[in-house]
């Protein structure tokens, strides 16, 4: 009753839902959105001469830096579980995803790409203690909604982990400093050698609205024996 030769009284049912390979992303990028664009699926917007506003590597880029600020280096460092979830496993093989963002992070980077500033300023102050990943990553984020944002960091070097815990030869130096440069650029101001009953002063006398801990664990796991 419900099949009938070409036909049928039974209607598709649509599901919108994350893609897979999305979905298998800890920093939560579009990629399925970014790949369309490297494939050339969707094109860069038009100015008023009919011309691409950008290249198609700096709109995928820019696709890119919506979730993560990083791509240079989640390109080289990343396990990539998106490949693992990347629907292609079931047919030829996964998309080389974490190369296509290795690249797209380094063409960036060489052709001085930056970020664009907040539209508008709120008037709110966020501290952030820490400037590793995570903390790098809110200050950028909550930069672009236009907050003023203070980052504290006990060492000498932003970059946590990635400057003082990996080898040179995954994550080049030149590279972490670069692509951290790029959010200090937005307005993100810094205190470095920064203690923490000095941080904790400061915020006591009401300085900031926000606060946003990411101390990181320098400190390894003991061997018991």
């Amino acid at each position: 009753q419900i099949f009938q030769a070409s036909w049928s009284y039974k209607c598709p049912t649509y599901i919108q839902s994350t893609p897979p390979c999305q979905g298998s992303c800890p920093a939560g990028e579009d990629i399925r959105s970014y790949l369309n664009i490297v494939a050339g699926i969707e094109k860069p917007p038009k100015g008023p001469d009919g011309k691409p506003t950008m290249s198609w590597q700096e709109y995928a880029w820019r696709r890119i830096t919506e979730a993560n600020p990083f791509p240079a280096i989640m390109g080289r460092v990343c396990p990539a579980p998106c490949q693992t979830g990347c629907n292609r496993n079931t047919l030829e093989g996964y998309v080389g995803i974490n190369s296509v963002e290795h690249y797209l992070g380094d063409w960036a980077l060489e052709h001085g790409l930056k970020f664009d500033p907040p539209a508008n300023e709120t008037g709110r102050r966020v501290a952030v203690v820490g400037g590793g990943v995570a903390g790098l990553s809110a200050a950028y984020h909550l930069r672009r909604r236009g907050h003023a944002v203070v980052v504290f960091e006990s060492f000498h070097k932003l970059g946590g982990m990635l400057s003082f815990g990996l080898p040179d030869y995954r994550t080049p130096h030149d590279v972490v400093d670069a692509e951290v440069r790029r959010i200090l650029d937005l307005g993100v101001e810094l205190e470095l050698d920064a203690k923490v009953t000095d941080i904790l002063e400061t915020m006591r006398a009401g300085s900031f609205d926000a606060a946003f801990l990411a101390v990181g664990a320098h400190i390894a796991n003991r061997a018991y024996i």
